[in-house]
């Protein structure tokens, strides 16, 4: 399955991509995080209850930030199990600079076994960009939540 896409975020490049790295926000956004430890330099073990086109289970396995170019670039990879099958993924992150706003652009490519592949590529992939862009959102909020002046 290929996925590819672009969401922008009303912040600087250099926020976005720290945000983008950080465990805590990581945790946050993540749909359904039961587990998210760190393992390593970029290497996280992880567990997930998600859903996906109408296959429901539990995600358990390893997600890696490998290869960070700051501000500019990272490849996530994963691999792991998932409701009776088996997944496993790389996708190659971008963030372009466009001054007050960054643009972060992903493209990937996953194999699906299971259950999940029954379903087939043209409902899978809808459901995985919905999943992307709950992503996206709850990080760009995150960031609007760091640079929110405190209030007393």
């Amino acid at each position: 399955m290929k996925l590819n896409g672009n969401y922008t975020i009303q912040a600087p490049r250099e926020m976005v991509f720290d945000t983008l790295m950080s465990v805590d926000a990581l945790r946050s956004c993540l749909p359904g995080v039961e587990k998210f430890e760190q393992t390593g330099e970029g290497r996280y073990e992880a567990r997930l209850r998600a859903g996906m086109a109408g296959v429901k289970g539990e995600f358990s396995g390893t997600i890696t930030l490998r290869d960070p170019q700051p501000p500019e670039s990272y490849t996530l990879s994963m691999e792991g199990n998932f409701s009776g099958g088996f997944v496993a993924g790389t996708g190659n992150i971008r963030l372009e600079d466009m001054g007050p706003q960054t643009r972060i652009e992903y493209n990937g490519d996953a194999q699906v076994s299971g259950p999940l592949a029954s379903v087939g590529q043209r409902l899978m992939v809808p459901a995985a960009r919905m999943i992307v862009g709950k992503f996206f959102r709850c990080m760009e909020s995150q960031i609007q939540n760091q640079a929110a002046p405190a209030r007393d």
